[in-house]
């Protein structure tokens, strides 16, 4: 490119700098009917024009002469991705009649609409005489190299744009399709797993209660009492009454098992500060809860915990929580923040968990004792609140028994 091309583009670029198209794009176009084969002046004339089919051809004949300008291909896909502006006719049609004569150079032709009008000002007539004497007969026609027709290129986007929607059609229906099938299996699983508790519930509760070892033992005493007729002086005769006594049960029948004893504790209550023990709610179902504030599982059964003692409340049922060696002050923010009601008993030492064994990563764990004092299941791991109704009714008797 010649100096004074270089310097006569670099005015044109500030002439778009500075918002003044219609001139910059009148120069241009005298430049481009001199110069036809400038890629730059092109690239320029894209900028230029406001038709999107104008801007296409421009830069398609950029590209032709360098192929290698990245803005304008770049600038050219963005605007072939765009919808057609005029689908029906050519882009030039209107602009380039019948025997209108092109500007030539190196196989190039230069559109109607760039060549500068005879009415605009700062027409040079001395430069287009000196071009008419040089070429005294029209040239003839050359036909341009062949370029990719803007219409065939929207075409092959538009088919890709509604193969990937089809394709992402499909991908969330196939997902969608999956998390209905994970979520009708996984309830599935719950409502067998919550018939197989039922059934288990069951058996425990039609089970007969133990008698091999009596808790109670019946001694006889004797105690005088007046008898006497209205004609005779009265006298004491000895009638023979009973007093009951807890009987001492055997250490064999106790563990934290299946259908023996639980063992006997005593515990400070956290918020009364009085001593508990298991041994003073004989008689009464209970359910012993092991747990901590760090545990997350636990952390999701508190609600289920305070629902069951309200529950239950009424019908007897005892709800005893263990904390194991955390700092009461921890429990205590606990138990008020959570608004806690049933009784939480501290285990510091983890005596009780040890007794039960009960290991710091098993919690939560649930023991279920009856009316007699025995274990009737063992609950590991986190449980639903479906789960611990089941397991309460069947410690409180309330399933219907075969036994008439």
């Amino acid at each position: 490119m010649t100096q004074p091309a270089v310097i006569f583009l670099q005015r044109i670029e500030q002439l778009l700098s500075t918002g003044k198209q219609e001139e910059a794009r009148r120069l241009l176009g005298e430049f481009i009917n001199l110069n036809p084969g400038n890629a730059h002046a092109w690239w320029l004339m894209s900028l230029t024009v406001t038709d999107v089919n104008q801007q296409i051809d421009c830069l398609q004949r950029a590209l032709l002469l360098d192929p290698e300008n990245k803005p304008a291909r770049e600038r050219l896909a963005k605007l072939v991705s765009q919808p057609p502006v005029s689908p029906s006719v050519g882009p030039f049609t209107a602009l380039e009649p019948a025997g209108t004569e092109e500007s030539k150079v190196d196989g190039l032709l230069g559109p109607a609409w760039a060549a500068p009008s005879q009415a605009d000002p700062g027409t040079e007539p001395q430069q287009s005489e000196a071009k008419q004497t040089a070429n005294p007969s029209p040239p003839a026609p050359v036909e341009p190299a062949e370029v990719p027709h803007p219409r065939k290129s929207k075409t092959r986007w538009g088919v890709v744009l509604v193969l990937l929607s089809v394709f992402a059609i499909l991908v969330i229906a196939s997902f969608a399709e999956y998390l209905s099938l994970k979520r009708m299996a996984q309830a599935q699983a719950e409502a067998q797993g919550l018939l197989a508790t039922s059934a288990v519930a069951q058996t425990l509760t039609n089970l007969p209660l133990p008698t091999l070892i009596p808790t109670w033992t019946a001694t006889a005493t004797f105690t005088a009492l007046p008898s006497a007729t209205l004609s005779e002086t009265p006298t004491l005769t000895p009638t023979l009454k009973y007093t009951l006594t807890k009987t001492p049960r055997p250490s064999s029948l106790i563990g934290p098992v299946v259908g023996l004893y639980a063992p006997d504790f005593s515990l400070t209550d956290l918020v009364t500060g009085e001593q508990v023990s298991l041994s003073q709610f004989d008689g009464q179902p209970v359910l012993l809860f092991f747990w901590a504030t760090w545990c997350s599982k636990c952390n999701n059964e508190i609600d289920s915990i305070a629902t069951i003692t309200q529950s239950y409340k009424d019908a007897g049922l005892v709800v005893l929580s263990i904390n194991t060696a955390e700092d009461p002050r921890v429990v205590s923010a606990y138990q008020i923040t959570h608004l806690l009601t049933f009784p939480i008993l501290l285990d510091p030492d983890s005596v009780v968990h040890s007794a039960y064994f009960v290991d710091l990563d098993a919690i939560p764990r649930h023991f279920f004792v009856n009316s007699s004092g025995r274990i009737a299941s063992i609950g590991k791991g986190e449980m639903t609140l479906n789960e611990m109704k089941v397991q309460v009714d069947a410690i409180m008797r309330r399933y219907p028994t075969t036994t008439p």
